[in-house]
């Protein structure tokens, strides 16, 4: 069966790191300025772990957001997209968890699409690619259109200028194309890092794993640059990790990618 403390985490403190963890996270979404519950066309749903593993690529998202006039609000209890609960089904291969797994993602999601209308949000943006995967099992049962960030952002951004030469890596994506027979919307990163002026890239190979300590090596050994960059949070904190002794290289994600491009801030 699935993970019963875990799943008992998500329906009493929405998270799913638990309680404990609540107020931390709750407060550095506050410093994003954004508006919580209050009347708006998009509902952002920022994700359980990312506020505090990549802060700055969610201020980065958040700037961009303010930058072009998108009127967005935080659900004041986001709850869990229960990907962890897919990933355990998958890992099992157990038809019965996988069952399990859709009636939780489903209840879970609900929780924050019934926040959503009482806001009056009809679009959805997922910041975590995590969310994305489980959101894709519903996407045609739900009347809210539910975004990945970077298909806003692609239909958002139309241009600007950065001279940085990087190395981009999208991510292998594994569990969500397991579930979903799909991977997420990599061509609209693809076409937003197309438009940015001055920024060369090195594509690292997409098809190995960063959670897989004999792929990541792969790919810390293909890197040619100083900053590496990545659509996906998990990855970008997976990155992180295996490249901190190197400090001369740096994981960003898109999100600062585009506002660097747009604000002329350096990244």
């Amino acid at each position: 069966m699935l993970n019963e403390n875990l799943i008992a985490a998500i329906r009493e403190s929405g998270i799913a790191q638990g309680q404990g963890e609540v107020e931390g996270r709750a407060a550095l979404l506050r410093q994003l300025g954004l508006r919580t519950m209050e009347r708006a066309e998009y509902a952002l749903i920022a994700s359980c772990f990312l506020p505090s593993m990549v802060p700055e690529a969610l201020r980065a998202l958040a700037s961009l957001l303010r930058h072009y006039g998108i009127d967005c609000t935080l659900l004041p209890k986001e709850y869990c997209c229960g990907h962890l609960l897919y990933r355990q089904a998958l890992k099992s291969k157990s038809d019965e968890e996988m069952k399990q797994a859709d009636v939780l993602a489903g209840e879970f999601l609900e929780a924050n699409l019934s926040q959503a209308r009482r806001a009056g949000a009809g679009k959805v943006i997922a910041f975590c690619a995590g969310c994305d995967m489980a959101y894709q099992r519903f996407r045609d049962e739900v009347p809210e259109e539910i975004l990945w960030y970077p298909t806003l952002l692609e239909r958002l951004f139309r241009g600007g200028r950065l001279e940085l030469k990087a190395d981009y890596y999208a991510g292998c994506h594994y569990f969500y194309r397991k579930l979903n027979q799909t991977g997420p919307d990599l061509e609209a990163v693809s076409r937003v890092l197309g438009r940015i002026e001055g920024l060369e890239l090195n594509e690292l190979d997409h098809q190995l794993c960063c959670m897989r300590p004999g792929e990541m090596e792969k790919l810390a050994t293909a890197i040619r640059n100083r900053a590496v960059i990545t659509p996906c949070g998990g990855c970008a904190d997976q990155l992180q990790r295996t490249l901190k002794a190197k400090e001369d290289c740096r994981v960003v994600m898109l999100p600062q990618v585009v506002w660097a491009a747009v604000s002329g801030q350096p990244l």
